[in-house]
């Protein structure tokens, strides 16, 4: 069986880090992270009740006339990945019944096949992109709690991190980011121009990193950074 070896993996983190890379971040959806209170009425065989998102992060089933809470697995059961809450028969809850629902839902699964951002808000070039090695005492920290050290020499990872400005989507709720690669500008925008807007973007390159999270409400009184280290 042919293996790519470590080698190999560092020429080519070697010629990915030669390419342009820019962090785009964006909006998501505006239910991820949310909190939502619902009154929602059991129904159908078996008798269930289907919530507005997916997935669910935590959930909380009550009775509307007394605030009974119902017992998960006891009175309900729920698919977090699906959103749909079945009625237990046996249980407190009464067949027909209307409950209040509070959801907090979460993010939806990532998947490889992903191109794009959900709601682009705009896109800055990398401001460091350099080759690491893993070292439990580096100096460099990343999402996971993994530490890392520069290295002089061409390795398999790459530290990719950025600094947003004061007033770079300075009213915005930040809810995914992206690490793209070879992405283009429209003509007429300045090449000296770091952050650009997605009417300003001709090709968004390629989207070689993608993460999602609950919201980081922007301020125009602080910098925002991520960073990363791509695994190649």
């Amino acid at each position: 069986m042919a293996l790519l070896v470590n080698s190999g993996r560092a020429g080519l983190a070697a010629a990915l880090k030669a390419r342009p890379m820019a962090y785009a971040w964006g909006r998501g959806a505006s239910w991820w992270g949310q909190t939502e209170v619902e009154t929602k009425i059991f129904a159908g065989a078996p008798e269930r009740i289907t919530l507005d998102h997916a997935p669910i992060a935590s959930l909380i089933v009550k009775d509307v006339g007394s605030a009974q809470t119902y017992v998960d697995g006891k009175d309900f059961t729920f698919d977090s990945n699906t959103g749909i809450i079945t009625r237990v028969n046996g249980g407190a809850i009464h067949p027909g019944a209307t409950v209040e629902t509070q959801a907090v839902f979460g993010t939806p699964q990532m998947g490889s096949s992903e191109v794009a951002l959900v709601d682009e808000v705009g896109r800055r070039s990398a401001a460091s992109v350099e080759f690491v090695v893993p070292d439990p005492d580096g100096a460099i920290y990343t999402p996971g709690g993994s530490r890392w050290t520069i290295s002089i020499e061409a390795t398999r990872y790459l530290y990719v991190s950025v600094l947003f400005d004061f007033l770079e989507a300075a009213d915005e709720t930040i809810r995914e980011v992206g690490i793209f690669v070879d992405g283009t500008r429209k003509a007429g925008v300045p090449e000296g121009q770091l952050y650009l807007t997605p009417d300003q973007v001709d090709s968004p390159g390629y989207l070689m990193l993608l993460d999602r999270f609950a919201g980081k409400t922007r301020s125009p009184s602080e910098r925002q950074g991520f960073s990363y280290v791509l695994v190649i």
